[in-house]
């Protein structure tokens, strides 16, 4: 009687465990299926939902009304535009976290303008579909880079106008001291890439000084042809008799190689005009001088103020480009550029976006009978009250070179051949002024378009004087909460999935099998 009274709770016993038991699996499942469930469902519409407190992805009432009038002009056609992915859609997506945002951006774009369509190319496997797309011969793509174009209704490129390309860092607002981003500022990037695809913005003007004996425009057709690949007007001025017009920061001044110096007298002075023009309208130069450029104290004099001028001719046998005539001689880039430094100096940034992490098999950068650019100490400068100066070498000659002084001297060693001053304004919203100074007459040739980084390296330069964003005073940027935005890998994106989609559930399973084994078998 004992046994069966022992046996019967036994089974009791062993009812109510496989009764728990098994409601705590039923539970387990049915929690981890809604787990996963809700995953699924946050993957499939978190492109297309803004969820962000300052509402980062969604377009604000005035940006909407400027494109509509950009896409609607009252006299004039429809205007259609293609946002051109050099990515598939999820790649682009899941490239960092800056290519996340810009492609919710999109999509919320293509949703409330029909004129607007999203087209993404797998160029990994057909690269040939970026090849349009390349400004230069030695352009490179990148697969985060967004390209704009005009289109017909059904979305056919059309190929009269230029398409306009950026990179995804583009429309992302930078702190310059702190190098972090601090705000997204892609509606007033996507208003400026479709009024300069339409003609309705106003381009920034490239001055072309005359008057001094340089080549006139059309006999520097290579430098008009750069400066309209940069987005620039060009026109020509002569300063004896003509003034700056009505000016933005954006605008260069280009002196290509003058043989017969600025005037500067008490009735005309071209220098105090250049001087205004850059300090007091934060405009931008480009000096150019070879060796057969002769002593100008007026112009070197201006230069000088900017932390830069111009030596005896340079000459180097072991590192020149055999040819007839002109001396040719190569740049160094191991004199200004490091790919292995984690902090890079200025001339380190700017070539580290042309050339990248490589330091071998790089394009060649030609210098034809070039001069030495001199570069002054910081002590040495005379700065505005409300400027700061940085002065560096940008390309150097190799160590082999060999300098002529004036005095007919011969000085061995590497010297600058092109050196850059950035000048901020401090005291005028963080204003930038660049002043350059090239020693080549013919570095723009057309000659050296397809195998050297010559135009690639001024196509740079110029994008620091102007980034092909028109400002739109009713329009700002969305400044971030917390300024620590960084590059997020895919595979930290992808490790962040793996974690919610699997690991998380896998172990709430887990956990509910081991309380299931524990209850049956207590």
């Amino acid at each position: 009687m004992a046994n069966n009274k022992k046996t019967t709770a036994a089974k009791t016993s062993d009812k109510r465990n496989l009764k728990y038991g098994s409601l705590s699996v039923v539970i387990t499942v049915i929690f981890v299926a809604l787990v996963i469930i809700l995953n699924i469902i946050a993957t499939a519409f978190s492109p297309y939902t803004d969820m962000t407190a300052s509402g980062f992805y969604s377009l604000s009432d005035d940006f909407t009304e400027e494109m509509d009038k950009l896409l609607h002009p009252e006299s004039g056609e429809e205007v259609y535009i293609n946002i051109v992915l050099l990515a598939e859609e999820d790649v682009f997506f899941g490239f960092n976290e800056m290519t996340m945002m810009l492609y919710q951006t999109f999509r919320e774009l293509t949703k409330t303008f029909d004129n607007i369509n999203l087209v993404a190319y797998n160029t990994t496997v057909h690269p040939e579909l970026a090849e349009k797309y390349k400004t230069t011969a030695l352009d490179t793509l990148s697969l985060d880079d967004v390209v704009f174009e005009l289109c017909d209704e059904n979305g056919t490129a059309l190929m009269n106008t230029p398409a306009k390309k950026y990179t995804a860092r583009s429309f992302f607002m930078m702190d310059s001291d702190t190098k972090t981003y601090i705000g997204y500022n892609a509606e007033t990037k996507l208003l400026s890439a479709v009024a300069l695809l339409t003609g309705k913005a106003e381009k920034p003007t490239a001055y072309y000084l005359q008057g001094h004996g340089e080549p006139t425009l059309e006999e520097a057709s290579d430098w008009q042809e750069v400066l309209s690949l940069a987005g620039f007007e060009t026109k020509a001025i002569n300063l004896a008799g003509e003034d700056f017009a009505e000016m933005s920061g954006d605008d260069i001044l280009i002196v290509n190689c003058p043989k017969f110096d600025l005037v500067s007298t008490k009735e005309l002075s071209e220098v105090k005009k250049i001087r205004e023009f850059l300090g007091t309208h934060y405009g931008n130069m480009v000096v150019v001088e070879d060796a057969n450029v002769p002593k100008l104290p007026a112009l070197e004099g201006l230069l000088s103020e900017y932390g830069l001028g111009f030596g005896g001719s340079v000459t180097d046998n072991q590192h020149s480009v055999s040819a007839s005539g002109a001396s040719k001689i190569i740049a160094d880039y191991s004199q200004t550029y490091n790919p292995n430094l984690s902090e890079q100096p200025m001339s380190g940034q700017i070539l580290g976006k042309l050339f990248g992490k490589k330091n071998s098999n790089l394009p060649t950068t030609i210098f034809t009978t070039p001069k030495e650019v001199v570069i002054y100490d910081a002590g040495e400068v005379v700065s505005g009250v409300n400027a700061s100066e940085s002065t560096f070498a940008l390309l150097q000659s190799y160590n082999t070179a060999q300098t002529r002084t004036a005095k007919g001297e011969i000085i061995n060693g590497s010297v600058p051949l092109l050196g850059v001053s950035r000048i901020v304004w401090e005291l005028n919203a963080g204003e930038v002024s660049y002043v350059v100074a090239l020693s080549s007459a013919d570095f723009l040739s057309a000659e050296y378009e397809s195998s050297c980084a010559n135009r690639n390296i001024m196509l740079e330069l110029l994008r620091l004087m102007w980034d092909n964003t028109i400002s739109y005073d009713n329009i700002d940027y969305k400044e971030f909460d917390d300024t620590a935005l960084t590059d997020v890998s895919t595979a930290a994106a992808n490790t962040w999935t793996i974690t919610c989609v699997v690991i998380i559930p896998a172990l709430i399973a887990l956990c509910g099998i081991i309380v299931y084994v524990r209850r049956r078998h207590s």
